[in-house]
């Protein structure tokens, strides 16, 4: 994974448990005193490895953790130097879902090494979304959850979100209140 989703770990990590609790986590993931480069490539065990120390210094379980770090994900990345891309995806939630995978073959095209998933929007009416999610990384469903409903919230859309696995990969339906699908976020 790329280093910015390590800094947006760390920074979550700091933001609600402490600089000292950020260093104790490095060191039980064995990567003590490791500074996170947001555009390098890192290894998935150092990423996996980080999830696992994080689940075990909060006690949150892991999918409890990679969804709140999904929809924290979201606000830091429009905070951040990549933010004018983030904006750049468009104004309204479904737009963005249809620009996701332009967005990640242009952090693609600046770092070759990176294994970007794919979000292709596959059905948009009468206020349900439905987003097919395809990675060849296994177990990051909630994650994924966490940053539609990141999205949602960003976009001001209110509503849920349920999960199927299919033949073609995950499906996320975005069922969204009063069809407010087109709503800018305030964020």
């Amino acid at each position: 994974m790329y280093g910015m989703v390590h800094t947006a770990a760390r920074s979550m990590v700091v933001e609600t448990m402490g600089e000292a609790a950020w260093q104790n986590i490095l060191a039980q993931a064995d990567l003590d005193g490791e500074y996170f480069i947001s555009g390098q490539n890192y290894s998935d065990e150092v990423t996996f490895a980080l999830i696992d120390a994080v689940t075990k210094a909060s006690g949150i379980e892991t999918a409890a953790l990679l969804k709140n770090f999904g929809r924290y994900w979201i606000g830091y990345t429009a905070k951040s130097p990549y933010g004018t891309m983030f904006r750049v995806g468009g104004d309204r939630l479904d737009t963005f879902l249809m620009n996701l995978n332009r967005m990640h073959a242009s952090v693609h095209s600046t770092m070759p090494a990176s294994r970007m998933p794919s979000f292709e929007l596959l059905r948009n009416e009468d206020g349900r979304m439905d987003v097919l999610y395809t990675s060849d990384r296994t177990g990051l469903f909630a994650f994924v959850e966490g940053l539609l409903s990141g999205l949602m919230d960003y976009f001001g859309v209110t509503g849920h979100i349920t999960h199927a696995l299919t033949e073609e990969g995950d499906v996320f339906s975005l069922h969204c209140n009063g069809n407010n699908t087109h709503l800018r976020g305030v964020a």
